[in-house]
């Protein structure tokens, strides 16, 4: 037991040092706590924690900021770590944190995310991520010719009105 308390205090202090600046941080930090869970090393950390959430009260982490970090991490880590590290530079976690709903609705478009992540622009991509939530974008067409539809959210089905 006492090996154990070792190991989960030099990953407490490994937590302590990671660059969060950085998105390869993040994926570090949610790496970490994903091990720490995982083994249940949280387990009499500091004498009392008896569950994962009170070791994250006990080292000051927000238990939604550990999920986001552990999320990110299950659901882009192999893909950026492995196959697109020059992606992973560019990549901001706010937007995959942003794009987890939607990863998980169809985790086979993951590349086209991540790649729309990373280049587009901050309306295209705000909008381009409401179209896949299958909400309307916010952008405007300054044309005059313009029709206007109506999307029927159960089916889909569009009406000319």
């Amino acid at each position: 037991m006492s090996s154990m308390i070792a190991h989960v205090n030099e990953l407490v202090a490994e937590l302590k040092n990671i660059n969060l600046t950085i998105l390869r941080g993040r994926l570090d930090r949610g790496n970490i706590l994903i091990r720490i869970k995982k083994d249940k090393a949280y387990i009499g950390y500091d004498s009392y924690c008896e569950t994962f959430h009170q070791f994250l009260e006990c080292i000051n982490l927000n238990r939604e900021t550990a999920r986001q970090d552990m999320e990110v991490y299950k659901e882009f880590s192999y893909f950026l770590l492995e196959k697109h590290r020059e992606e992973l530079l560019q990549t901001s976690y706010e937007r995959l944190v942003r794009l987890l709903p939607v990863v998980r609705r169809a985790p086979q478009k993951k590349k086209e995310l991540i790649d729309m992540a990373h280049r587009s622009n901050r309306a295209d991509f705000d909008n381009n991520l409401r179209e896949l939530k299958g909400k309307l974008p916010t952008d405007q067409c300054d044309c005059e010719d313009t029709i206007t539809l109506v999307i029927c959210v159960k089916c889909g089905h569009k009406v000319r009105k």
